[in-house]
């Protein structure tokens, strides 16, 4: 029962934002809540399949940032839509220290420099929104590909 009242709850809180956003004459931003950085990797896990929309930052298509930057927007923390940026917006985290929900960032990967990012999910593991042919997909952050390319991470939410 409660696994059915959940996302439709979410889905009303989520609605009534965006009303009021729009009806808004200026934009505030949300202050932190006091969720987990493990809600976050859950939440991001729900949306794995999701389709791929580059400049996309909501359910109907994310790219890499617009992900990233939505999924910490429903706990209320307003991210910037650059790699960078996000890499900024919380405590830096080394590798050895990383849990979920904590904000990935790499370089080199469609384009020189900083060039995607991702939630960790623990394990080893991240989702991010891949391209249009993967969508929003889970992978193994220290693989050949992305390893090589993993930057650092920020803790937006402590």
């Amino acid at each position: 029962m409660l696994s059915t009242v959940v996302p439709v709850v979410r889905n009303v809180v989520v609605c009534c934002a965006c009303a009021a956003a729009i009806a808004s004459p200026t934009l505030v931003a949300a202050a932190p809540s006091a969720a987990s950085g493990r809600q976050v990797a859950d939440l991001a896990q729900q949306y794995v399949g999701s389709r791929y929309a580059w400049g996309g930052a909501s359910p109907a298509g994310f790219d890499c940032t617009g992900f990233v930057m939505w999924v910490f927007g429903q706990f209320g923390v307003s991210l910037p839509r650059d790699e960078g940026g996000q890499l900024a917006s919380g405590e830096r985290i080394g590798a050895d220290d990383l849990q979920p929900g904590d904000l990935l960032v790499f370089a080199n990967t469609y384009r020189r420099g900083l060039s995607h990012v991702g939630i960790y999910l623990g394990d080893g593991r991240f989702a991010h929104a891949v391209d249009e042919r993967h969508g929003v997909m889970i992978s193994k952050l220290w693989d050949a590909y992305w390893g090589p390319r993993f930057v650092g991470a920020a803790r937006p939410i402590s």
